[in-house]
């Protein structure tokens, strides 16, 4: 997958949060499904609360359809077709985790949204881990009767669009591919199959988000391509507004490039966690115990382009390094 992907361009920025206003990650597992299974919003309940927020469901009982998001314990990472509409691109969860969230944004039904609550309303939302899910995944990659297969000649696409709104007013919106073959380089071109995170803090404080997803596989009666994607770990930074932004002139990351060991130096701030990504998104590294000018061995990494956050008692931080 290309480092010059969307998505990593906001991880760059910076992500909010405190330790007096603790995070709430959304992990669904709390949720209480059997392994196998699904909930698709048939109780008419209208949706489901995880963390923070809300999650918005829309049945429709005369046709047994649904629209908004639901939430799965489904494994099946191979059988083409909607009766698998449920399933995650690779059977599972962030992390192997059991259960996730599965969104299905129709052009007929109610808003695909997420309201958040308690303290996390009108804040900031740090993201989440997204996917595609296998019905979408199997039609981009090998097409089917109403789908047609991705191709670099064709220079296909598909994407996420995440709005976010604060008292009714758009804040701002953010991109994500969740596959694209616009490459010049056809060996770049892409079908996610994995999860990657997905950084919002740059939509700012937000009360609700709504998506719309797009591609270039479109019909008579609009898009051709699935429209399903699949949700993990929705993490809100619970009472943390813009005011508490750490500046990153507080992080010195040194050298950058880097060859064996990079130092990163924090100004007025205690290190409670250093994670490092890799340009997939994908979390490589995780360390607990840390001071503020922390060393990290980074020889082993192969080379390329890698995000580190570094969450102090104070905020969070964000930043690129290169590794040669």
């Amino acid at each position: 997958m290309n480092k010059n992907l969307l998505f990593f361009t906001v991880l760059i920025s910076v992500i909010i949060a405190s330790t007096t206003h603790a995070q709430t990650v959304a992990t669904f597992d709390d949720l209480s499904l059997p392994v196998d299974s699904f909930w698709n919003g048939s109780d008419a309940s209208g949706g489901f609360n995880n963390g923070k927020a809300h999650f918005f469901n829309n049945y429709d009982s005369q046709y047994g359809s649904w629209s908004g998001f639901a939430y799965s314990t489904k494994k099946d990472s191979v059988t083409p077709g909607y009766l698998n509409m449920y399933s995650s691109a690779n059977g599972k969860g962030y992390n192997n985790s059991d259960a996730y969230a599965v969104a299905y944004v129709s052009g007929f039904g109610s808003a695909t949204a997420i309201s958040l609550s308690a303290e996390a309303k009108g804040k900031v939302v740090a993201g989440f881990f997204i996917n595609n899910g296998t019905y979408a995944y199997q039609s981009m990659l090998n097409g089917d009767l109403y789908t047609k297969k991705f191709t670099s000649h064709d220079s296909d696409w598909f994407m996420v669009r995440t709005y976010g709104f604060l008292n009714g007013n758009l804040s701002d919106s953010i991109d994500f591919y969740l596959a694209d073959f616009r490459f010049a380089d056809s060996t770049k071109a892409y079908i996610v199959k994995d999860w990657i995170w997905l950084d919002l803090s740059t939509l700012g404080n937000v009360d609700s988000l709504t998506f719309k997803m797009s591609s270039t596989d479109n019909g008579s009666w609009g898009m051709n391509t699935p429209a399903y994607f699949c949700m993990d770990n929705f993490e809100t930074m619970d009472g943390v507004g813009i005011a508490d932004v750490i500046s990153q002139k507080q992080l010195r990351l040194f050298p950058n490039p880097v060859v064996n060991t990079l130092y990163a130096d924090i100004d007025n701030a205690d290190v409670k966690q250093i994670q490092i990504f890799d340009a997939n998104g994908r979390l490589i590294r995780e360390i607990q115990n840390v001071s503020n000018q922390n060393r990290i061995d980074v020889s082993a990494f192969n080379k390329g382009m890698y995000y580190i956050r570094i969450i102090t008692d104070a905020g969070v931080i964000s930043k690129k390094f290169i590794k040669q």
